[in-house]
């Protein structure tokens, strides 16, 4: 049963909307007003932007789709030691942003670095590079394919396998032909989340010498102050990203849920011993390449004898840090739950289509939300005739519109843990809707809207884009600092404020993977 909502919340529901999607709409008048000069999408440059952002996306989209449907296939159907340990440890790349994996491995790869003193410095290849981006962005985004395909794969019913196998196919061919073609909508939906976040990156594309959308934006507005072609430039990122968006949506179309009565306790494939080597093998080199070489760099970069100056500077972003990424989140999280409760009263077609428009900023790239709130705020300082605001509050306000629906997700997922007939049963016996919400609302979604708000902060944290195009003057974050000092080659002054935010994205790589790992025991044959 689902009740009418009233005009004014709906209202309330269509400002959030309107104020989510105004930097989008922004950039997308801004792009086709401005004239641009020679950088404009059009032009050779902004085609060659393209073209690198597309080939980009390609490169990374292949090494995502091999190594996270692969990994995932060989944890979620084989038995070897460690595998266990291995269903873990294949999440943990989601907690190193991109930027710094890529800092990483250019010092790794330097002419004086560690590799070159090994292999020599004739033979070294060269990682600051589109492949080398690729590289590097492949290692941090198969995470996305892997987590999504071992969900699916671990709530495959068993009598499917069983069946492929009494028809004579091979536990590969079963595996390729049942369970991944059931599958393919994770696997379609991984992907091009791998590819949004490819498409949306700066850090690992302008460090490497990329030719990127992301990067055209920052150089067409820092080094030229054009912002008319940095929209046209943005304008381009946000049809890759809609594409995107797209095919993420349309592969939801082919979701669908077994009968209960189907699922059955899934014997895994105990392999020989030789096949269990290279299932670690397959397995490690992932975990290896992705968390555990960047981390051990960046750790034996530390250097404890800081001068004081460098420990005021690392305080300071800190506490930046702490209070955007607080702020933010609790901003972002209370609008989340104003929308999340409109959405559990209502299927109206006009609230379905607020609450999308609201929440499709998670997709959107950073510097696109950014270049679209400068030139929302250019322009009404045009119309008012008063200065272009800025400061703190834009910023926040970036952070709103980029992250509102992670917390949107998260209070919607535990609201639906909470049954409409128990409100019902609780009105009819008198409770008002404060008590409603404290005794029956909160014990059952606490948890979800707490884990959506973490989500949030870290997030904000680790943004890199909005930051740089939005933050204040001498304002620096810990995704900032991180930015600046390892651009000067300062990688040893970057390496603490880098472990803070890996030990900041481990929160939420292991709440997922907690998740996934408890969907496979539902469906796992008992020990």
């Amino acid at each position: 049963m689902v009740r009418v909502i009233s005009p004014w919340k709906i209202s309330a529901v269509g400002v959030v909307a309107l104020a989510a999607a105004a930097p989008i709409v922004a950039t997308l008048i801004a792009a086709f007003s401005a004239g641009g000069p020679d950088i404009a999408m059009w032009s050779r440059v902004g085609f060659d932007y393209l073209t690198g952002t597309i080939v980009l996306c390609i490169l990374v989209g292949l090494g995502a789709l091999i190594i996270g449907a692969g990994t995932a296939m060989v944890v979620t159907m084989t038995e070897f030691p460690g595998r266990r340990f291995f269903q873990i440890m294949l999440a943990l790349p989601f907690a190193i942003p991109a930027y710094v994996a890529a800092y990483t491995y250019a010092d790794l790869m330097a002419p004086f670095g560690l590799v070159a003193s090994i292999i020599g410095p004739a033979n070294l290849p060269e990682i600051r590079s589109l492949p080398g981006a690729a590289f590097v962005l492949t290692l941090m985004t198969y995470p996305y394919v892997y987590l999504a395909v071992t969900a699916s794969l671990a709530e495959r019913s068993g009598a499917l396998l069983e069946a492929a196998r009494s028809l004579g196919a091979s536990p590969a061919q079963a595996a390729r032909r049942i369970l991944l073609g059931a599958g393919r909508p994770a696997l379609v939906g991984g992907l091009a989340l791998a590819l949004m976040e490819t498409a949306a990156d700066y850090g690992v594309a302008d460090f490497f010498g990329a030719r990127t959308l992301s990067v055209g934006i920052f150089r067409t507005w820092y080094g030229l102050g054009d912002l008319g072609a940095a929209t046209q430039l943005a304008g381009g990122l946000f049809l890759v990203a809609l594409i995107l968006v797209l095919l993420e949506e349309s592969s939801r179309k082919g979701e669908g849920v077994e009968n209960v009565r189907a699922h059955r306790a899934r014997a895994r494939l105990h392999l020989p011993k030789s096949k269990a080597c290279l299932a670690i093998f397959v397995c490690s080199m992932p975990v290896l390449l992705g968390f555990i070489l960047p981390a051990v760099v960046l750790i034996a970069k530390l250097d404890l004898s800081f001068t004081a100056s460098a420990l005021r500077g690392l305080s300071q972003s800190v506490v930046n840090t702490a209070f955007v990424a607080g702020v933010g989140a609790v901003i972002a999280t209370i609008l989340a739950l104003g929308l999340a409760y409109a959405a559990r009263q209502t299927n109206s077609k006009t609230s379905a289509l607020l609450l999308r428009i609201a929440t499709m900023g998670y997709a959107i790239p950073g510097a696109v939300i950014a270049i679209g709130i400068l030139a929302l705020t250019a322009g009404l300082a045009q119309l008012t005739g008063v200065g272009a605001a800025g400061g703190v509050a834009i910023l926040l306000y970036a952070y709103v519109a980029r992250f509102l629906t992670a917390g949107y997700n998260a209070a919607a997922g535990g609201l639906q843990q909470v049954s409409p007939q128990m409100d019902f049963a609780a009105q009819n016996l008198g409770a008002g809707s404060e008590r409603i919400l404290s005794q029956i609302h909160w014990p059952q979604t606490q948890g979800a809207i707490i884990a959506g708000a973490a989500i949030i902060a870290i997030d904000i944290a680790k943004e890199l884009p909005a930051t740089l195009l939005l933050r204040p003057f001498n304002f620096e974050t810990l995704s900032t600092r991180i930015y600046r000092l390892a651009s000067d080659e300062r990688l040893a002054d970057a390496a603490p404020a880098a472990l803070l935010l890996i030990a900041l994205g481990l929160i939420p790589t292991q709440a997922i993977s907690y998740f996934s790992r408890d969907k496979e025991r539902r469906y796992s044959p008992p020990r």
